[in-house]
């Protein structure tokens, strides 16, 4: 497999979800949605030796994705419940902005997480990695159940407020 096939496909894959989601949210009918995303994903392909690899690889292809969401409401405009053009464009424009949010807000997350002390670290890590219930890992650190939830809310609570101070040094509204 080319470094190009490689790429492309490591960028696809990591942006999917946030993709699907950015178009499910102009294409209310899943399988509608689902079919936007197949054809967008085509002309990604087709068009990613035209993707400028400093940009953000989202972006791009929630651009493409509003164009193909718009050849979609073309070809669907018979049906009376298609957005026009111009609501379509504020309702893309408006998501695309809330997913640069919601990424900005991903990593101050990651690196609030990081400023945490170690052993809240390793408690955060152990009790969202699902590997077992709260009552376990409990009995395993010798602590009462409740003593966990009360860390746990208090160890929330700072990472809110490191994201919203962190959020709101960058602009980034919640």
């Amino acid at each position: 497999m080319s470094a190009n096939v490689e790429q492309f496909v490591a960028h696809l894959s990591a942006s999917q979800g946030r993709l699907m989601a950015y178009i499910f949210s102009l294409v209310p009918k899943l399988q509608d949605a689902q079919d936007v995303f197949q054809q967008t994903s085509l002309v990604l392909w087709r068009k990613y030796d035209q993707f400028d690899s400093s940009r953000d690889f989202l972006t791009w292809a929630c651009g493409v994705a509003s164009y193909e969401v718009r050849n979609y409401q073309r070809a669907a405009s018979r049906d009376r419940h298609c957005f026009n053009d111009a609501l379509l464009q504020t309702l893309a424009d408006e998501r695309l902005a809330g997913e640069t949010r919601s990424q900005q807000r991903d990593l101050a997350l990651e690196e609030c997480v990081k400023r945490l002390r170690a052993t809240d670290r390793e408690l955060i890590e152990k009790a969202y990695s699902g590997q077992r219930a709260l009552p376990e890992l409990a009995a395993e650190m010798g602590r009462a159940v409740q003593t966990i939830y009360n860390r746990l809310n208090l160890i929330r609570c700072k990472l809110v407020e490191c994201v919203d101070r962190s959020s709101a040094e960058q602009g980034v509204a919640s």
